[in-house]
């Protein structure tokens, strides 16, 4: 029993921390760029897309929800050791 409630409170501390060092997905500049990346593969301008269920790791890789004209998009990006990363987007699935 002492090993599960150790194990629970090694957890919720790795849980905190991982928090801590979450991407800030919401700030306006990463949301900008998330709809510039996404133009190309929507077909439609940058503003017009709707970025929602942003998801990002500080190692760069990352999936995002790109919405215009009625049409959901799921996006990806890998993170890379060069300075350029791929993007891709596909009609999302129901």
């Amino acid at each position: 029993m002492r090993t599960r409630v150790v194990i629970v409170a090694i957890a919720a501390v790795l849980g905190l921390a991982l928090q801590a060092c979450a991407v800030p997905t919401d700030s306006p500049k990463i949301q900008q760029k998330l709809k510039l990346v996404s133009a190309g593969h929507t077909g439609c301008l940058p503003d017009e897309n709707v970025i929602t269920n942003v998801v990002m790791s500080l190692n760069g890789d990352g999936q995002w929800n790109a919405t215009c004209k009625g049409k959901t998009y799921l996006c990806t990006t890998v993170g890379t050791a060069t300075a350029a990363q791929p993007y891709s987007c596909a009609i999302a699935v129901p």
